[in-house]
């Protein structure tokens, strides 16, 4: 196996350090080679060469399935960094739980880790590229394990920020605050670079209030709204809040707008955008029976859907039926029927318009109206119609 300068470089140091202090482990030999700026092809290598003289522990010498799993070891036994006795992946499976037995790591330690990180996505990513070998595939899964390491170590800063956001989470509750903390957690293990001397705690604490963020703004309203605009309705429940703690009262616009150098119609339209939604299912009192908004908003205190339509069916055929009668008759009762009771639409009219209309007199128009109520009223279907729709639809007898 041919290999550069580094990786001899890197393997005589190495061999020094087993004379002197004895086999090695695989973190050891990992963070030696990102100290030494090795690629993970490089890393590989070394890890290759050390192997064959037998340099490293026997926990640290795994034997890499297809999968890239390490085949027929425990967690214990698979060279992952471990707390309190625990490795990766125990504690994994623990959380939260046991968050309390989580100590929280130091400078070194958070180093050691995020180097063994990178060079196991370095690794994943020469697999992807189809350079595949047992010791890259050992590294991706060491990266895994000093991935998960790193979160379970550092989650309990997810709790504190995530407890920060619950007065404007709306619809998300704690649990939900941490899961999506979390995710911004894993991504923060995954791009953390150790070599710029920072603590992984600061790095991390940006992605997880941006994942969380970025949560509240996707479910919060019945529109997504910008990240952006989130940020300036948190500067507004801050700066409310302050206010009422000194002053005892709640701000008005003008007194936020002022403070927070905005447009007093700018922070009207963020403050409407950003109210929470209210879903008729949420539960309005402390009865038994559990009464939901819904129960109280969907109350019906008129006629139903379904009487509404039968109501316009009867009047529908009650409205036929005088027409046949008044064709019936004197052609003129059609035109009375709809001036004075304005059917079809027509405007309700006076005797005196009819009567100049049929150029007749008014109490002629009053004796042909007369008339013609009076057989419609002696009309039998109309009797029934007018029945069924009074007692059926509003209960008159």
């Amino acid at each position: 196996m041919k290999v550069n300068e580094l990786v001899e470089r890197a393997y005589s140091a190495l061999l020094e350090d087993v004379e002197r202090v004895g086999p090695l482990t695989r973190t050891h030999v990992v963070t030696v080679a990102s100290r030494r700026g090795l690629s993970a092809e490089e890393a590989a290598q070394l890890l290759g060469l050390l192997l064959d003289a037998s340099a490293l522990e026997e926990s640290a010498q795994l034997t890499v399935g297809s999968e890239g799993a390490p085949s027929g070891l425990s967690p214990a036994q698979s060279g992952a960094a471990s707390v309190d006795g625990e490795s990766a992946f125990e504690m994994r499976y623990t959380m939260p739980g046991k968050l309390g037995k989580h100590r929280i790591m130091n400078a070194d330690q958070e180093v050691a880790l995020g180097r063994r990180i990178q060079i196991g996505l370095q690794a994943k990513e020469a697999l992807a590229r189809g350079e595949d070998s047992a010791e890259l595939r050992s590294l991706a899964n060491d990266g895994d394990l000093a991935r998960h390491t790193m979160v379970v170590n550092n989650c309990r800063l997810v709790f504190d920020i995530a407890k920060g956001f619950i007065p404007q989470s709306g619809e998300l509750e704690l649990d939900d605050l941490t899961q999506e903390g979390m995710r911004g957690l894993n991504r923060a293990a995954e791009k953390f670079d150790p070599n710029l001397g920072y603590k992984f705690s600061t790095y991390a604490t940006w992605w997880i209030r941006q994942s969380i963020s970025r949560a509240i703004a996707d479910t919060s309203t019945s529109v997504r709204l910008p990240v952006h605009v989130w940020e300036q309705w948190r500067q507004v429940v801050r700066y409310r809040g302050d206010f009422e703690t000194r002053n005892g009262r709640l701000p008005s616009l003008e007194e936020i707008a002022q403070a927070l150098g905005k447009d007093p119609g700018t922070l009207k339209a963020i403050i409407e955008f950003a109210s929470p939604l209210v879903h008729l299912d949420a539960v309005v009192s402390d009865d038994p029976d559990g009464s939901t908004l819904g129960s109280l908003v969907l109350h019906q205190v008129g006629p139903s859907v379904e009487d509404e339509v039968l109501d316009t069916a009867v009047l529908h055929a009650i409205e036929k039926r005088i027409e046949e009668i008044a064709k019936n008759y004197d052609p003129r009762f059609t035109r009375i029927l709809e001036g004075r009771a304005g059917l079809h639409g027509h405007e309700q009219m006076t005797l005196e318009d009819l009567g100049r209309e049929f150029k007749i007199t008014r109490e002629r128009v009053r004796q042909l109206e007369k008339r013609i109520f009076t057989i419609i009223r002696e009309d039998a279907i109309v009797a029934t119609l007018v029945h069924d729709y009074l007692e059926g639809r509003h209960g008159v007898a």
